[in-house]
């Protein structure tokens, strides 16, 4: 990673990317654009990152196949990909639901997560987070049919386009795979009409500003974090045929600008208070009732009744007494 003063636009975002600069100033810096900041993870940290996925999507492989076994290590991906792309609680963008069956697995990814983001200084200049984070597994391989839908991860696209708040920060950190078969690319916007800055019916509705966009060489590798404002652009681009994964989320800073605010209700993810982020998988569980098939079975025409992400608090719940 090399750091680099990125391009400069003809639109105005010297707020925004100042604002950014100062919600990473405690971290170590790999590369450095306006809109976009490159993060490294510690070591250590990134490893239990590492070892906290695999172990849910081995789990998640295995509930979906109770007569099979599965070998779990570095191959999982490589061994299972059929398997793992085939998985009833994948989305065609990519993202593994935590469900009934594996919600004690992914509270192992979200603590790692919140100690990777507490400890390279971020947490403090967060308000609401996002919770829980994807988990998203992408192939390498053409998929026209995903690449065309409305909200397609292909397509450039701010995430303000897809209800997002304009006040969010993204974050994307690549945990497993191989991220040059799956690239991220991020870019700087030259122009931004008002009138699209909101939710948009499909993210092709502004090519008026992703014609003009000038990308940011950022190279998406393994053990750093992506963080970049929502006026940022970014597309992913399918490239070999081998799978990727990577986690991102949303977060409100508590810095905001001119004319933002909290609101996150056009939003479809559930945003929390940083304090309550950071409890999850220590003093708070993340909890699931959907079984692991109810994505799939509603995209069939089933009616399986909604449940919403449940936060228990660990002292909340019943203790037996002890017998002795």
């Amino acid at each position: 990673m090399t750091k680099s003063a990125g391009n400069k636009a003809n639109l105005d975002l010297s707020d925004r990317a100042k604002r950014l600069a100062r919600l990473v100033a405690r971290a170590d810096i790999a590369a450095d654009y306006p809109l976009l900041k490159v993060v490294r993870i510690a070591e250590p940290t990134f490893a239990r990152l590492e070892a906290a996925v695999m172990i849910y999507v081995w789990h998640t492989l295995s509930r979906a196949h109770p007569s099979r076994t599965f070998t779990l290590g570095r191959s999982l991906l490589t061994d299972y990909a059929r398997e793992i792309l085939a998985l009833p609680n994948r989305t065609p963008n990519g993202v593994l639901l935590p469900r009934r069956d594996t919600f004690h697995s992914f509270n192992m990814i979200h603590q790692a997560l919140a100690d990777a983001i507490d400890a390279a200084g971020l947490l403090n200049s967060l308000s609401f987070l996002q919770i829980p984070c994807n988990v998203r597994i992408v192939n390498g391989a053409p998929d026209p049919e995903a690449d065309a839908r409305s909200y397609a991860s292909a397509k450039m696209h701010t995430d303000v386009w897809n209800g997002e708040p304009i006040s969010s920060i993204l974050f994307n950190i690549p945990v497993l795979g191989d991220p040059k078969a799956v690239d991220l690319r991020f870019y700087e916007p030259r122009e931004f009409p008002e009138e699209l800055r909101k939710l948009l019916d499909d993210y092709a509705l502004g090519k008026v500003v992703t014609a003009s966009a000038a990308e940011y060489p950022a190279k998406f590798e393994m053990g750093y974090a992506y963080i970049s404002d929502a006026l940022s652009l970014h597309q992913t681009k399918r490239l070999h045929p081998t799978l990727r994964i990577s986690l991102d989320f949303r977060s409100i800073a508590q810095e905001l600008l001119a004319g933002e605010s909290f609101d996150h209700s056009a939003s479809r993810a559930v945003y929390v208070k940083a304090e309550a982020w950071r409890a999850g998988g220590l003093t708070t569980i993340l909890a699931s009732e959907e079984p692991l098939d109810a994505f799939q079975r509603r995209r069939l025409g089933e009616v399986v009744a909604r449940e919403a992400l449940s936060i228990v608090n660990v002292d909340d719940l019943p203790r037996e007494r002890s017998t002795r």
